[in-house]
C-alpha cells in the first residue's frame, strides 16, 4: 500500500514537472505528458504542418510555444517581425539533433545544412569560397545553363510532337537539368537526361523528401530505438534506405576522382579541390574535419536541396501560368519585346520587370520551403520579449508571412503586379518577401537558384505556349508534402511559339 502511494505521488510529481512551462514561455496549447502536443497537432490541418502552425498562431499569437515529446520545446514563429528577429539572432542559429537528417549523413552530424558551431563555419566557408571560384552563382556558368535549357526544350518539343494532341507530362522533367548545372561544379560532368541509373537516384531523392515528416522528424528519438523499431522510423519519416544509393553513387564518383589524382592546375571541380584539402589537412592533423564522409554529406546537402527547391519552383511557376493564360501572354509579350528572337539571358533580367514579378509571385504563392530547416536555441534567449529556453526547436514559417493579409492584399490571389511600381516599369522588393531566408542561415545556393529559376522559366515561356488539357481539371496547386513541398505531376498542351 505504501509502495503504491509513493509510486502514485512520484508519478504525479513527474507529470506536473513535465507539464510545467518555463517562466515567460510563449503562449500556446498544452499537450499530454511524454508526447506533448503531437497527438493534437493534425487537428488544425491534417496534411500540412505549416498551415496548422499558421492557424495556431491566429489563436495564440505570432510566437507560439508548445512541446513535442517529454522535454523538447517547439517555438513556432509566424510573423515578419518575429521572423526577422529570430533569423538575425545568433543564439537561435543552431541546429537540433534530428534522426531524420542524420539518416542522410551516416548517422553522424555531417554536411553543412544541419550542423553548427565551428564545424559548420569552417565547412560552409570552405564550400562557398571554392564553389564561387568554380562559378557558383556567377554569369560565368551561364553558357552551361543555357545548354541545359536547350536540352530541356528539345525534350519537351519531342514529347509534344510525338503526341497528336501535343500533350506533355511535366512530372519530374526539370530535375535532371537543374542537377546537371550543380553537378558540373561539384563533379565536373553532366548526366544524360534519360540515364536510367541517374533517374533511379532522382526518384530515391524525391521519395526521401516526399516521405519526410518535418514535425514528427523533430522528435528527439534515440538512434538505437530507430534501428530496432521499424514503426518508429515510419512514424517520423526516416527512410535511410532511400539515401543509400545516392551515398554510394557519390562515393564511386569520389573514387574516380581519387584515381585520376589531378595536379593543382588541373583541379576543375569541387571534389578535386576538397580531396586536395583533405590530404593537406590529414598530413597536418589526423583528426581533421575534412573527411570523405563529410565530403559525401556536403554533396548530398547540395544535391538534395538543388534538385528539390529549384526544379519545384520552376514547376509551380508553370502551373500558375497554365492556370492564368492572361499573365502568361503578358509575360510572353515582354520577353518578345526585350529579347527579340533570342532566349533571355541574365543580362536581360533587369529589363524584364514583369517576368521577374511573375517569378516572385509564384514563389510567394507556392513556397517550396514553407518551414525553414529547424533552428535551435544554443542558449536561453529572447524573442519578441518571450523567453526561449536553451534546447528549443524554432520553426520559422515563411508561408505564414507570405500569406499574411497585413503585408499582402488578397494574399491567396496570384497577382504579379503587386511586386511592381504603379507604371509597371520597376520591381519593388518587399521587406516581407525572403524565400531564401535571412541572416547567417539563409540558403547558401540563393544566387545559383535565382539564376537557374529565371533562365529556365523565362526560356520555356518564350519558346512554348502552355495550355490546360481540354476537358480536364486545371493542374493542381495543392503541393505534395514532405521536408519540402513538391508540385503534383501534371499534363499540359505544349505548342511551340513562332
Amino acid at each position: 500500500m505504501i509502495f503504491e502511494l509513493c509510486a502514485t505521488i512520484l508519478l504525479i510529481g513527474f507529470i506536473l514537472k513535465m507539464t510545467k512551462r518555463p517562466h515567460n514561455f510563449p503562449p500556446g496549447p498544452r499537450g499530454l505528458p511524454l508526447v506533448g502536443y503531437l497527438p493534437f497537432f493534425s487537428s488544425w490541418d491534417p496534411q500540412y504542418p505549416h498551415k496548422a502552425m499558421k492557424k495556431i498562431s491566429e489563436v495564440y499569437g505570432p510566437v507560439v510555444g508548445l512541446y513535442v515529446g517529454p522535454s523538447r520545446p517547439v517555438i513556432s514563429v509566424c510573423s515578419h517581425e518575429a521572423m526577422k528577429e529570430a533569423m538575425l539572432n545568433d543564439d537561435l542559429n543552431g541546429r537540433p539533433d534530428s534522426a531524420v537528417m542524420m539518416a542522410r549523413t551516416f548517422g553522424e552530424k555531417l554536411g553543412i545544412m544541419f550542423v553548427m558551431g565551428q564545424f559548420w563555419q569552417e565547412q560552409r566557408q570552405f564550400t562557398m569560397r571554392h564553389l564561387r571560384d568554380l562559378g557558383f552563382g556567377k554569369t560565368s556558368i551561364e553558357d552551361q545553363m543555357m545548354g541545359e535549357v536547350g536540352d530541356l526544350i528539345k525534350d519537351i518539343e519531342n514529347k509534344s510532337q510525338s503526341d497528336p494532341e501535343r500533350i506533355v507530362d511535366l512530372k519530374g522533367i526539370f530535375q535532371v537539368s537543374v542537377i546537371n548545372i550543380l553537378w558540373a561544379l561539384v563533379a565536373g560532368e553532366r548526366f544524360q537526361r534519360h540515364d536510367s541509373k541517374f533517374q533511379d537516384l532522382l526518384r530515391a531523392n524525391e521519395l526521401f523528401f516526399r516521405t519526410g515528416k518535418i514535425f514528427r522528424g523533430s522528435m528527439p528519438v534515440p538512434a538505437f530505438l530507430l534501428k530496432r523499431f521499424r514503426f518508429i522510423r515510419e512514424f517520423i519519416g526516416v527512410k535511410a534506405e532511400l539515401i543509400e544509393p545516392i551515398q554510394k553513387f557519390i562515393k564511386e564518383t569520389i573514387e574516380d576522382h581519387q584515381q585520376r589524382n589531378p595536379s593543382d592546375d588541373e583541379a576543375g571541380d569541387f571534389i578535386d579541390v576538397y580531396l586536395k584539402e583533405m590530404k593537406k589537412q590529414k598530413d597536418e592533423n589526423p583528426s581533421t574535419n575534412f573527411t570523405e564522409k563529410q565530403l559525401i554529406s556536403t554533396i548530398i546537402d547540395l544535391f538534395g536541396a538543388g534538385a528539390e527547391s529549384t526544379s519545384g519552383s520552376i514547376g509551380f511557376a508553370i502551373i500558375h501560368l497554365v492556370r492564368d493564360q492572361q499573365v502568361q501572354q503578358k509575360m510572353q509579350m515582354e520577353l518578345d519585346q526585350v529579347c527579340g528572337e533570342f532566349f533571355p539571358t541574365i543580362n536581360h533580367r533587369s529589363s524584364l520587370p514583369y517576368t521577374e514579378s511573375v517569378l516572385m509571385e509564384a514563389q510567394r504563392c507556392s513556397t517550396i520551403a514553407p518551414l525553414t530547416p529547424p533552428h535551435y536555441a544554443i542558449k536561453d534567449t529572447k524573442l519578441l520579449g518571450y523567453t526561449i529556453p536553451q534546447g528549443s526547436l524554432v520553426s520559422l514559417n515563411l508561408h505564414a508571412v507570405f500569406q499574411d493579409s497585413k503585408y499582402w492584399k488578397d494574399p491567396e490571389v496570384f497577382r504579379p503586379e503587386r511586386h511592381l511600381n504603379d507604371d509597371g516599369s520597376k520591381v519593388i522588393k518587399s521587406d516581407h518577401f525572403y524565400p531564401f531566408g535571412l541572416g547567417k542561415r539563409m540558403c547558401l545556393g540563393e544566387s545559383l537558384a535565382k539564376n537557374t529559376y529565371f533562365l529556365f522559366t523565362a526560356a520555356l515561356i518564350k519558346k512554348f505556349r502552355f495550355e490546360p488539357v481540354p476537358n480536364e481539371p486545371l493542374p493542381s496547386l495543392d503541393p505534395t508534402n514532405g521536408f519540402t513541398l513538391g508540385y503534383q505531376g501534371f499534363k499540359v498542351v505544349v505548342t511551340p511559339r513562332s
